[in-house]
């Protein structure tokens, strides 16, 4: 399932400009990149990050913003490459200590000393590097992909494929093949809580699940299945993954 969204959504140019909101902002990354970002809101800082070619604005699109803005400071970021944030061309622009220095720039703009980081596809990738190691991060929602490589193996042959046989736009590459040299994460490693939410049809996160249940226990990780969604129900279907996440986040908090 990853992979087939790999090749619909995670190549492709850059995903939909998103749709300027009156409280969007941006901030600079130490090496120049602007970021885009939202908030709304007020409370416990919540940093949303979206999936491969998607904008901060499926967030709000789907219903998120409007359920969470009661209760938390809710923001929302075009990853680099995306939306509204700047969109450079070289794979050194998309090592994982870049992307991670824009996320600190934002929490520091958006005055979000902590915050938990709630990640869909793509963006969970991203944020769990984040999650590992800043003590900044104190929860992690991890929604959708599998736990060890950034990119398992099928995901991967499909990448270097459209790289080698020049299918790939230029920001695809870029980003691609910055994502094939990121680090492994293992449940072991994620510093604060984290719940790991996999939906039962999305195969390639369930079969990472059945893989790694048994030895969860002792880790931060609470694994979360979702039963009959795909993975891109595991966002849209707020219905069903919004209470979880805010029984866990309640757990956070006592």
């Amino acid at each position: 399932m990853i992979a087939t969204i790999a090749l619909g959504l995670l190549l492709a140019p850059a995903g939909r400009p998103a749709t300027a909101e009156p409280t969007t902002r941006f901030v600079r990354s130490p090496d120049g990149t602007r970021i885009a970002y939202d908030v709304s809101g007020s409370g416990p800082a919540v940093m949303l990050l979206h999936g491969g070619g998607q904008t901060r604005q499926v967030w709000r699109e789907a219903g998120y913003v409007t359920r969470l803005a009661p209760m938390f400071k809710v923001i929302t970021v075009d990853l680099r490459g995306n939306g509204e944030s700047d969109k450079p061309t070289t794979k050194a622009a998309y090592a994982i200590e870049r992307l991670i220095e824009d996320l600190l720039a934002v929490a520091d703009d958006a005055n979000a000393p902590e915050f938990s980081l709630w990640g869909f596809s793509y963006g969970a990738n991203v944020g769990r590097y984040l999650a590992v190691r800043s003590a900044r991060v104190t929860s992690m929602v991890y929604i959708g992909i599998p736990f060890g490589p950034a990119a398992d193996p099928m995901f991967r042959d499909i990448i270097l494929k459209r790289i080698q046989d020049g299918t790939a736009p230029p920001l695809g590459v870029a980003w691609t093949s910055a994502l094939l040299e990121y680090p492994a994460v293992e449940p072991p490693d994620m510093r604060s809580p984290t719940l790991w939410v996999v939906g039962t049809k999305n195969t390639s996160a369930a079969t990472s699940a059945d893989q790694y249940e048994s030895e969860l226990a002792g880790t931060r990780v609470q694994l979360v299945r979702l039963d009959g969604l795909t993975h891109p129900q595991e966002l849209e279907r707020i219905d069903v993954t919004l209470p979880r996440v805010l029984e866990f986040m309640r757990a956070q908090r006592h």
